[in-house]
């Protein structure tokens, strides 16, 4: 099986794209979260990409570009929570949280409002291999 992936990577040019991206994101991925965790911010990376889930439903919905809205809803849920933090006596942690499954459940609301045929969660997931 593994001489089938290695054999692979030399025929077939999608599985050379897969490899390195993988390879890449598992090195930017590891380097930026140590800064994450010795920030005290281990919640962020988690709140930040639930937080997307909106904007991607939104573009889908509007037949823009995902990213366009991944990126608006990531910078707001990121100006909401620097807001609470700064605004109130609730921690940190406490305010990714709360706008963690705000954002998270606006997203699955506007999922189930968007009827279409093609399923949402096949361009949610991603296919590593279609890169």
């Amino acid at each position: 099986m593994l001489q089938n992936f290695i054999n692979g990577l030399y025929d077939f040019h999608f599985l050379q794209n897969a490899l390195i991206t993988s390879v890449v994101i598992g090195i930017v991925s590891g380097t930026v979260g140590c800064f994450i965790i010795l920030r005290g911010m281990s919640l962020m990376g988690d709140a930040i990409s639930h937080a997307v889930l909106p904007g991607v439903a939104i573009s889908y919905i509007l037949g823009i570009n995902f990213f366009i809205g991944a990126i608006v809803f990531g910078l707001l849920a990121s100006i909401i929570i620097t807001f609470i933090k700064s605004n109130s006596v609730i921690k940190g942690d406490t305010a990714i949280g709360i706008t963690f499954s705000s954002f998270l459940a606006l997203g699955v609301i506007l999922i189930g409002v968007a009827n279409s045929s093609t399923d949402l969660f096949h361009i949610l997931f991603g296919n590593i291999l279609a890169v």
